[in-house]
């Protein structure tokens, strides 16, 4: 039987976020892959990627539909059709034949291999063109990566100088990435650090070529931080928690006794326990450190406009700084810690919902916590100016359509931009700094 596209499966932070990505010219072979969800593919002819995002909850399927040139087709009327799927891997650990979705790595290396290697073989039988090595696990980093490429296109910036992007910084459940354009010559003059991180890669994006600094910071993101946090105090109590709260916080295995003080919350305590977390004073090998002895690429023109994604948005939502309902916000970070302040404030959880009335029940005892450190991270681990205008952003508008900000559409970017000519052809690597149409 004729291979009829690519797949290709990747595995993105520590969370596992699972990524099967398939391209396929025909919408026929499309309408049986997504089938469960209901829906019939139509769109003008183009080429299909579908990427199976496999995130902590469920298993969202993403279709796209791309031109030749690479601009974005519209499918059914929208710029993608999805379809969530209710399972997680982390349940077949023990059975990997029957395979759904989820934290691979917080399974250990022996039980993700063995459900990795589950999915390979499917794709081996399957009708998509697939190469072993597309299964793979990728670090937080990429999904950074994929975040700048989705964003940047969505705004029409790829094309333009290196200097004409905007940076990402998002947050996710278990990691922040942060990403952002660096000049030929700064990519190229990029050091080599000691424990051999790889922090500046090349990608080839709609025939433009782009040098990318980028790194996951791991266990930095909404949840992995407090486990972090309240490593500092899990045998006394802990100054980030609303007052009368006392729980245990069960993070994979992992128990944390979670104590108020008797004498509630207060702002200035519970930072210094968020800047221990930070690890600001790690051995930095190599000059300009962000936190946890991680390198910050160098800054530069690439790095000017700055956009917040994920958890710094929603976060923000939660307490009013921010808006789900309307694209980006223009902000400061004081705002954050303004009400970092008001919440560490409140004398009960009571009181915390009277003032944060829309922030979810499982997250009202942990706000102290959240925005103290959100403020932190941004202001002391990234260095930003509190008085600095940045922008939190939530969608992008494209051409007419409102597009939610996520890594998939970047995935797919990568696929359909590759420059080798046949479909069959195209490697999941990044492409060498020797390249032509250098926009960087």
């Amino acid at each position: 039987m004729a291979k009829l596209g690519i797949a290709s499966i990747s595995l993105l932070s520590l969370f596992a976020l699972l990524s099967l990505q398939f391209c396929a010219s025909d919408a026929g072979l499309l309408n049986r892959i997504v089938a469960s969800g209901g829906q019939e593919i139509s769109g003008d002819n183009g080429r299909y990627v579908v990427v199976f995002d496999a995130g902590k909850f469920m298993t969202t399927v993403h279709v796209f539909n791309f031109d030749q040139n690479v601009n974005l087709l519209k499918i059914n009327g929208s710029l993608e059709v999805s379809h969530q799927v209710q399972e997680v891997l982390s349940s077949y650990a023990d059975n990997p034949a029957a395979v759904a979705i989820d934290e691979l790595f917080l399974l250990g290396e022996k039980k993700y291999e063995k459900i990795l290697n589950v999915i390979r073989d499917l794709l081996s039988e399957s009708p998509f063109l697939y190469k072993s090595e597309w299964v793979t696990i990728l670090p937080g980093a990429k999904q950074g990566v994929y975040l700048w490429e989705t964003i940047n296109y969505l705004m029409g910036n790829v094309g333009r100088d290196y200097s004409k992007t905007v940076a990402v910084l998002n947050q996710d459940v278990a990691t922040v990435q942060m990403a952002y354009a660096v000049s030929l010559k700064a990519a190229i003059n990029a050091p080599k650090l000691p424990r051999g991180e790889e922090y500046i890669t090349a990608h080839h994006i709609q025939s433009n070529n782009y040098y990318l600094y980028s790194h996951g910071y791991f266990p930095y993101g909404a949840y992995a931080v407090r486990a972090e946090i309240l490593k500092y105090t899990n045998d006394s109590y802990n100054y980030c928690m609303t007052s009368g709260y006392n729980e245990q916080m069960n993070y994979y295995g992992e128990i944390y006794n979670v104590r108020a003080s008797p004498s509630g919350s207060s702002y200035e305590k519970c930072r210094e326990n968020v800047l221990q977390a930070l690890n600001l004073k790690a051995t930095c090998y190599i000059k300009n450190c962000t936190f946890d002895g991680a390198w910050n690429g160098g800054g530069g023109a690439g790095l000017e406009k700055i956009y917040l994604t994920g958890g710094f948005h929603n976060t923000g939502a939660d307490v009013g700084i921010t808006n789900r309902d309307i694209p980006s916000t223009d902000l400061k970070l004081l705002e954050y810690e303004e009400l970092a302040k008001v919440s560490c404030g409140a004398k009960s959880l009571e009181e915390a919902h009277n003032l944060f009335p829309i922030v979810p029940a499982f997250d009202l005892p942990y706000l102290c916590m959240d925005l103290v450190y959100v403020y932190s991270i941004l202001a002391d681990g990234f260095g930003i100016d509190p008085t600095e205008v940045v922008t939190a952003l939530n969608t992008v508008q494209y051409e007419g359509s409102s597009f939610r900000v996520q890594w998939t559409l970047g995935a797919a970017l990568e696929l359909v931009s590759s420059k080798h000519t046949k479909m069959e052809d195209i490697p999941n690597v990044l492409l060498s700094s020797h390249t032509s149409n250098q926009v960087a």
